[in-house]
């Protein structure tokens, strides 16, 4: 019955996919990326790339369908070319159903890559991994994501041995200016890769220490098998890549959605894509995700194996993991065997922390490392994972947009003010989900309403502003920066308001420590320079230089201070001498009511607000 059906010629099956409607079925649409523009038009999210078969297959799904359905019965090219349903074999599974196209009266073809390719992964599933953010690399400062594809069969602790689909832009340059301008404008291609599920454990958890969280995705056998079709075809796709919008995590869900196009998640987002967001649109749909799986990274492994250490034990561990000698390790022999294996652990976790936790040794090294090993084997204990504390999942933090309304009062007038960020977070909010002691703020927008002039003005601009606070720690040293860039009140000249505004760019750096007086406290120091340009500078800009002091007081789980005093001493005008105080009060998950004291000499003022975040 099938072949009866089935159109004896390209043309018929054109005429038939006309008459169905199937280049406007949301099916079709998901396999060629396409959506609609600002001006309503549907256009591919792919770039002009051999993924298209038609030279207007970017603005017309109907004309890149015949395309594909033509080549379909073209006679298959010589290699390395492959053959239109080899190259896209979801393409041809999907329009095969609808239509009764039948591969074994199609002109014949050699799909061997594929079929290897598919057979090797061997997928049965698919979870979705989520990787906390990491600061230093503008590009993953939101955190990443990518696609874990479960082997069938697979035992339980093998899945190291998994494949992955990952999307990322492929940076060109070093050159930072061109780095933040290429990634916002979308001047990197961004393209899909499989790697072993290793070798991405190696980068995030070892070489960068993120965290994982790994949501199983509950997908049918047919989902999956569409979605390793779909991720074959997208082996000819290039696409540009922008850090805020068509970013790795965007890229997964439209993957998700050619695999099922009933699932509908990437049509939630449009500008600003944030990775925690699309793994809440998963979350969200019923029955889709598991409960996540958290993989701590190597750093957070042996920090917590280092806590279970005594004082005396901790000085012995330090001295051998720096310099393992037969004599450091002949000293631990007088503890107990479990002390002497926690203690042999610990020492082999300090000494490749530091010399790269899987970096290929040289033969001096090598033997070192062996010493350690040696002795830990001799011991006949099983090793253990390290009690390490579950830490909040990235999607139970609060939600990264926020909007505040607030009041308050000056020397000079009261206020009233709204307050819109588009993402993400800032040191006086509460850090369940996020990096602690970290901020990352974009598009962050004040507008003001004073009783004196009695109209509205931009009170702040903050394009970026990012604080990394590193407290110190003997085994890992890590620098506490800053960096932000702005628009931002110059009150230390006495004005105020439209006419006092000036574009500023900063950058700090210094150190952090971590007490615990109370619950826990934060308490940094760095060096800072700034460049400001405005006609209200006599030079009509200034470069000044200073520092910053602060901390962070985590009172209560509900409960934080931060308070921070800044000097900044320029060549020309006076200096910008600052004292701030923030108290946070957590309402909700997503709503906090603040209080802020803000010295700015020779102004100041306090005020209010409540926060809400969306």
């Amino acid at each position: 019955a099938a072949r009866a059906r089935m159109p004896p010629d390209a043309d018929a099956a054109v005429v038939r996919a006309r008459a169905l409607g199937l280049s406007r079925r949301r099916e079709w649409l998901a396999l060629g990326h396409y959506r609609q523009d600002r001006r309503g038009r549907l256009v591919s999210e792919v770039a002009p790339s051999p993924f298209f078969l038609s030279p207007r297959g970017r603005v017309d799904p109907e004309a890149e369908l015949e395309a594909t359905l033509r080549a379909f019965y073209e006679p298959a090219p010589a290699p390395p070319l492959q053959a239109a349903r080899c190259q896209f074999p979801a393409r041809f599974h999907w329009l095969s159903r609808r239509l009764g196209l039948d591969a074994a009266r199609l002109p014949s073809a050699d799909c061997s890559r594929y079929h290897q390719w598919r057979d090797t992964i061997d997928a049965g599933g698919v979870t979705l991994v989520f990787a906390s953010a990491y600061l230093d690399n503008p590009g993953s400062m939101y955190g990443h994501t990518f696609l874990r594809l479960r082997r069938k069969g697979a035992e339980a602790g093998e899945d190291l041995l998994d494949y992955t689909i990952n999307f990322a832009g492929n940076a060109n340059t070093h050159n930072a200016l061109l780095y933040a301008w290429r990634g916002i404008t979308g001047g990197f291609p961004g393209s899909y890769s499989t790697f072993p599920y290793y070798m991405k454990i190696q980068e995030y958890t070892n070489l960068e220490s993120r965290d994982l969280w790994e949501y199983d995705l509950n997908l049918s056998s047919g989902s999956v098998a569409q979605l390793m079709r779909h991720a074959w075809e997208m082996g000819s796709a290039r696409f540009g890549y922008y850090f805020f919008s068509e970013n790795c995590s965007y890229q997964l869900l439209t993957l998700l959605d050619a695999a099922d196009p009933r699932l509908r998640l990437a049509d939630g987002f449009g500008f600003g894509v944030v990775p925690a967001d699309t793994v809440r649109a998963v979350l969200a749909v019923p029955g889709l995700a598991e409960a996540p799986r958290y993989r701590p990274s190597f750093e957070t492994q042996m920090l917590a194996r280092r806590g279970e250490l005594s004082a005396p034990e901790l000085a012995r561990v330090d001295a051998l993991g720096r310099t393992p000698t037969t004599e450091g390790v002949a000293a631990l022999s007088a503890l107990p065997k479990p002390r002497q294996a926690l203690a042999l652990d610990s020492a082999h976790d300090l000494f490749r922390w530091r010399v790269g936790p899987y970096n290929e040794l040289p033969s001096d090294l090598a033997a070192q490392e062996r010493l350690l090993l040696v002795a830990r084997g001799r011991l006949g204990l099983s090793p253990e994972d390290p009690p390490v504390a579950k830490p909040v999942a990235p999607t139970d933090g609060h939600d990264t947009s926020r909007v505040g309304f607030g009041a308050g009062a000056s020397k000079k007038f009261a206020f009233q003010e709204v307050d819109f960020r588009a993402a993400l977070h800032d040191l006086a909010s509460f850090s369940d989900g996020y990096v602690p002691d970290s901020q990352l703020e974009m598009g962050d927008v004040r507008l003001r309403f004073d009783d004196k002039d009695r109209v509205p003005y931009l009170e702040r601009l903050k394009v970026v502003d990012i604080v990394s606070l590193a407290p110190w720690d003997s085994w890992v040293k890590k620098p506490s920066w800053s960096f932000s860039t702005g628009v931002d009140q110059a009150k230390e000249l006495g004005c105020e308001g439209p006419d006092c505004m000036y574009y500023a760019t900063t950058g700090g750096a210094g150190m952090a420590a971590a007490t615990h007086v109370i619950r826990r406290e934060v308490w940094f120091a760095m060096a800072k320079t700034e460049l400001g340009l405005s006609p209200v500078f006599a030079q009509n800009w200034r470069l000044g230089a200073g520092g910053q002091a602060g901390a962070i007081l985590e009172l209560a789980p509900f409960w934080k201070i931060v308070i921070d005093a800044t000097d900044l001493e320029y060549q020309w005008g006076p200096p910008q001498e600052r004292l701030r105080l923030v108290n946070s009060v957590r309402l909700a998950r997503d709503l906090e009511l603040r209080a802020t004291l803000d010295r700015r000499v020779p102004d100041s003022e306090a005020g209010g607000s409540l926060l809400y975040y969306f």
